[in-house]
């Protein structure tokens, strides 16, 4: 997108092609500056129609690349959810909790939990009055449990998403497992893209040694009406607080979705909890879980804006994942090289960020390369694409509103004829 002051373009462009750009910049013949994004075909096409026009690489455009290259790269090396060690308590305080009962322990565990614990009972030759004593387990479900067909239990262990999510698993991973034979009986990646059908971009990623086939959106909560309770929700099953209990009191609180969407978040935490458990009897101290979700914010805000993530988990944090630790700098150092229009640390950082040896870092630190006088302009002027980009997100709703069902130029006349609505009004 050009950016002309004192002119508003209100034209739209059909192609991206190096033609058709080149023929539509000629009708404008005063241009100066032009602020665009990394796309080389414009770089090209600009530099060949108006030699002396400064170009400049728009900041937004640098930034949302490499952030989007880091994810790329903690996403295969970061899980969901993110277990971290609890510190002593000389080192950061914890607030203590209330001594929680037995019974407020046993709502805790999900039901597989309750069966292993009914099969080590049995074996230790409890009857099943003092089983379900000891569970806090009504006996109607205890003879359900047992009487079950090892199959039909399993399948009770688990939710319709999580079978379905097993499954969808299990086939990419044949598919990745197809690719990886092919590699190994020295097929290239273009003739494996031939015979499987897959883009050369999924090869790379099923080849790569520390691929994970669970999708990084598995696991992660959507905005909905349960979410302004959740750490309400958490501070009462701590507590140990029956499912219905905790159901009253956040209606209570105002809350009026489904109550099958609260039995599905407590069932979800008490698997956490579990992972939490597991690497706690491991390595022999108390450990928390934080989402993977809220450690991306870190890559946009500033600590002290991330409420989600305390300082001192945020350091723990880094201690445990270098890999996280460098994306971190290597990004915060960039934007202060662009606050601080230092155009002269900018080598020093592209050496520095080719050292890590990160693939997707590469690439981002190629690109910059291929365009590095653009690149350069921006850390330099102020120029950028910030009105431009309004237009462009107003352009986008439109076009996608339509769905493909209109020509370019009814595009065209639409966001023209809108544009004339809104002057008027």
């Amino acid at each position: 997108m050009i950016d002309i002051k004192t002119h508003r373009i209100l034209d739209l462009i059909e192609s991206r092609e190096y033609e058709d750009i080149c023929q539509w910049l000629k009708t404008y013949p005063n241009l100066q500056v032009v602020s665009r994004d990394g796309s080389i075909t414009y770089h090209n096409a600009i530099a060949d129609t108006h030699p002396k026009v400064v170009q400049v690489s728009d900041r937004f455009h640098l930034l949302k690349n490499l952030t989007s290259y880091a994810i790329d790269y903690l996403k295969k090396e970061l899980k969901t959810h993110i277990i971290i060690p609890v510190p002593n308590q000389e080192d950061e305080p914890i607030k203590e909790l209330q001594p929680v009962s037995k019974a407020a322990e046993n709502r805790k565990l999900t039901l597989k939990e309750k069966y292993s614990e009914i099969e080590q009972m049995l074996l230790a030759g409890d009857c099943k009055t003092k089983i379900c004593q000891n569970l806090n387990m009504d006996v109607r479900v205890y003879d359900k449990l047992i009487n079950m067909s090892p199959k039909d239990r399993d399948s009770s262990f688990q939710t319709k998403m999580m079978v379905e999510h097993e499954e969808k698993v299990r086939l990419k991973m044949e598919c990745v497992n197809e690719v990886r034979e092919f590699k190994r009986i020295g097929c290239s990646n273009r003739e494996i893209s031939r015979r499987t059908g897959l883009a050369p971009a999924t090869i790379r990623i099923y080849l790569d040694k520390n691929f994970d086939p669970v999708h990084a959106a598995y696991g992660k909560k959507k905005n909905g009406l349960l979410i302004p309770y959740i750490k309400e929700i958490d501070s009462f099953l701590e507590q140990g607080l029956m499912g219905s209990v905790i159901e009253k009191k956040i209606q209570e609180m105002g809350y009026d979705g489904s109550r099958s969407t609260v039995r599905h978040y407590i069932a979800d935490w008490k698997k956490r909890r579990k992972f939490s458990y597991d690497k706690s009897k491991e390595t022999k101290s108390k450990t928390e879980t934080i989402e993977r979700k809220d450690v991306f914010k870190l890559l946009f805000q500033a600590i002290e804006k991330v409420k989600a993530i305390s300082q001192g988990q945020f350091e723990r944090l880094c201690s445990q994942s270098q890999s996280f630790e460098k994306i971190y700098n290597i990004i915060w150092e960039f934007k202060n090289l662009l606050a601080t229009k230092n155009v002269k640390t900018l080598s020093e950082w592209m050496a520095e960020a080719k050292n890590l040896k990160i693939r997707e870092i590469n690439s981002f630190v190629n690109g910059l390369e291929r365009d590095l006088d653009a690149v350069k302009n921006a850390i330099e002027y102020e120029y950028n694409n910030g009105l431009a980009e309004g237009s462009i997100n107003k352009l986008k709703v439109i076009k996608r509103t339509m769905f493909g069902r209109c020509s370019f130029e009814m595009l065209r006349i639409k966001t023209l004829q809108l544009e004339e609505i809104r002057r008027i009004n």
